[in-house]
């Protein structure tokens, strides 16, 4: 089972964005005492402070212990959490240590447990600058292969890292960050990701990596289900029609990577409270059958049925919920990149406009723009605007290039473009050719304005047959009224983004935006700001566990958990837990074992992959651990290289291996005169795939 992942290099030693770097020092460093300040509300973590280490070629210890190490020109960096390869600039090493560490309370939710010793271990992530040098990286580990040609990147169950590929596209390469480490994460709560269907492994991996990050605020949203780039609404639908409206169980059992029908499962199954708990019990029990590769499937659709014991209606569901999606964004045409709310183009030749849509719908069974709304411009608080948008510009392009937007009629096909050109005029075009083009300038003030860094802001507002926009720099303002063909209405919740031949940035204000950040007294990764939910979790297991001594346990869970959804709830919930807790107490037999709190590390007890080890006191043995797949097969062998006779070097014995997923085996060669060998090096070498990788194994002895 392939992991994905992508990973670039920013680094600092020392602390918050705010100081600047301190000198390294590669000796000396405490990474106990790295810290992270960060707000959590929800899906949405706001970094305030990161200390970031400088760790040079000291390889800091990571989940990967002993099975990766340092490469030409490449560095060590460490966070709290977590430590980062790589020989990119420090700014790049630093904004995907900050992502990963905002990412990691949204980790700890989705599992709700941590890596046993987290805070002495980290999860190691390797980002090179190119794909030959991030192959360089995996052939210095051990691999054999070095780089998937499709992939992204690649998170390997060997070592538990993450391998990343350099990406073109900025929202992909914090995606993928996210993506891949989330399969780290996994892999480190119990020594591998668990076996477990990619609708499970890849969909979380997807669905978490789908975020919305605001540089400016150093604020990201992860969990993001109605997004522009890499927009997994439209790719899920497409596969659901081609795959004929395939159920739960038929994407479950299909082998194939279906990333948008993944997508689809993992939202459905944690936007309603009650399969959101389900869903996590349903990981936990998964987490503990631990199947290896050739069981999976068969062992998820069990359990899955099991946990959702109600299945026929959970598939009607399911229907009901792919039927009522529709996505707010569409992109027509364009290499288009979002930061924040704001959108921008990547420079090309495109000698027409490119599009983004942005057509949102009443909301139905799945959240409609689910990210933090834009912050108003001073200039357009008033709200006195039927559409609205900010351009921020790129300095050196201020007077090249198209940027603007797309009205709509209300009831008919017809639309209007405004766009700025040049960054000195506006015009007004129409699909109807009949109606003729309009073109007003900027004023020198404003120009004047523009130039010295203000950001344009345009507030658009139908009078009868006319357009008027207010353009607003930090200083200045300008009016342009512009004459709208007869019955042309604006519809005020329908625009488009229209763009060529620059890099500035536009931000859309649109009503139909709602999502806003409460204000919470503490930290909480929770999706409905519940800071209880551990206790109810706990409440759904002991009800799953005991349910044969707790009467219609199941019925009262149903009746209160909806309260979720509702904060203005919380409290009568909290009360219906404590009650509920108390009153199960008294009704279970004196042996059970009272379920308190689910949220607990992962266990103790893990498989740690495999290892070769070699004993050479008396006699030769050779000891290898299996891997978490299928039969490993490969080739073992014994050399011994002389430091003083080349006629005395040989290979001294090789067999054919092959190991069971978690075995651990032992060779004891029979090897003549073996104990009469000196002045050389013993030399045990095994070379053989490993969960589909291959890997060379190697340990010398100097006789």
């Amino acid at each position: 089972m392939r992991i994905i992942l992508l990973i670039c290099a920013l680094a600092l030693t020392g602390c918050a964005h705010t100081n600047p770097p301190i000198e390294r020092n590669e000796v000396d460093i405490n990474l106990d005492n790295l810290q992270v300040d960060i707000s959590v509300i929800g899906r949405t973590s706001t970094l305030n402070h990161i200390d970031i280490a400088f760790l040079g070629k000291t390889v800091p210890r990571t989940y990967s212990d002993g099975k990766i190490g340092n490469s030409r020109g490449y560095n060590w960096w460490a966070s709290k959490h977590f430590a980062l390869k790589s020989d990119l600039p420090e700014q790049k090493v630093r904004l995907y240590l900050e992502l990963l560490e905002m990412s990691y309370p949204h980790y700890v939710e989705l599992f709700s447990m941590e890596p046993k010793n987290i805070n002495k271990q980290r999860i190691a992530v390797v980002y090179g600058s190119s794909r030959t040098r991030v192959k360089e990286a995996m052939l210095d580990d051990g691999f054999l292969r070095g780089i998937h040609e499709n992939a992204g990147g690649e998170t390997m169950f060997y070592n538990r890292a993450g391998y990343n590929f350099p990406s073109h596209r900025e929202h992909h390469q914090r995606y993928i960050v996210i993506h891949e480490t989330m399969h780290a994460f996994h892999m480190a709560l119990n020594g591998h990701s668990t076996w477990a269907p990619n609708w499970i492994t890849e969909g979380l991996a997807d669905s978490i990596a789908s975020h919305v990050y605001d540089p400016d605020k150093k604020q990201l949203t992860v969990m993001v289900f109605d997004r522009a780039p890499m927009n997994y609404i439209i790719t899920g639908l497409e596969q659901y029609q081609q795959g004929n409206s395939p159920s739960i169980e038929e994407i479950n059992d299909d082998p194939a990577l279906k990333r948008g029908l993944n997508f689809f499962i993992v939202h459905f199954l944690m936007n309603d409270p009650m399969r959101q708990l389900y869903f996590k019990r349903y990981l936990t029990e998964l987490m503990k059958l631990n199947p290896h590769s050739q069981k999976t499937l068969p062992v998820a659709n069990k359990l899955l049925k099991t946990v959702f014991s109600d299945w026929q209606k959970l598939e009607r569901e399911f229907a009901q919920f792919v039927a009522n999606i529709k996505p707010t964004f569409n992109i027509i045409s364009g290499p288009w990149e979002q930061d924040g709310n704001a959108y921008w183009l990547r420079s090309d030749h495109a000698q027409t406009l490119h599009q983004l849509d942005i057509f949102p719908s009443a909301q139905l069974n799945h959240p409609v723009m689910d990210f933090p709304k834009a912050s108003l411009p001073f200039a357009l608080h008033d709200k006195n605007w039927d559409l609205a948008a900010k351009i921020d510009f790129e300095p050196s392009q201020l007077h090249r290039g198209e940027i603007g937007l797309s009205l709509y009629h209300t009831s008919s096909n017809a639309n209007a473009s405004l766009t700025l050109i040049d960054g000195n005029r506006l015009t007004l075009r129409f699909s109807d050719i009949a109606s003729k083009t309009q073109t007003l300038a900027l004023t020198p003030n404003m120009n004047a304005d523009i130039v010295a860094g203000s950001a344009l802001s345009l507030a658009l507002q139908q009078h009868s047959n006319q357009l008027l926009v207010k353009l607003s720099t930090e200083t200045k303002t300008q009016a342009m009224v512009f004459t709208l063909p007869n019955n042309f209405t604006v519809n005020p919740n329908k625009l488009s983004l229209l763009g060529k031949g620059m890099n500035h940035k536009v931000t859309p204000y649109i009503q139909a935006h709602t999502f806003e950040l409460p204000e919470l007294s503490a930290n909480n990764a929770n999706p409905w700001y519940f800071d209880t939910a551990d206790e109810l979790l706990a409440l759904l297991n002991q009800c799953a566990q005991y349910q044969a001594y707790i009467k219609n346990c199941k019925s009262k869970l149903e009746q209160v958990v909806p309260q979720l959804q509702n904060p203005q709830q919380h409290a009568q919930l909290k009360r219906d837990i404590a009650r509920l807790s108390k009153d199960w107490s008294q009704q279970l037999p004196d042996d059970a074992e009272l379920i308190t709190n689910y949220k607990i590390q992962s266990s103790s007890e893990s498989f740690d992959g495999v290892y070769l080890n070699v004993n050479h006191d008396d006699a030769l043995s050779i000891k290898i651990t299996g891997p978490y797949s299928g039969e490993t097969h490969g080739t073992l062998e014994v050399s011994f290289y002389s430091f003083e006779k080349a006629t005395n070097s040989q290979q001294l014995w090789s067999e054919k291996i092959e190991i069971a997923p978690y075995e651990a085996k032992l060779w004891e060669p029979n090897i003549k005169n073996i104990n009469k060998l000196k002045q050389g090096l013993l030399v045990v070498s095994a070379v053989m795939e490993v969960d589909g990788e291959p890997i060379k194994l190697l340990k010398s002895i100097a006789l």
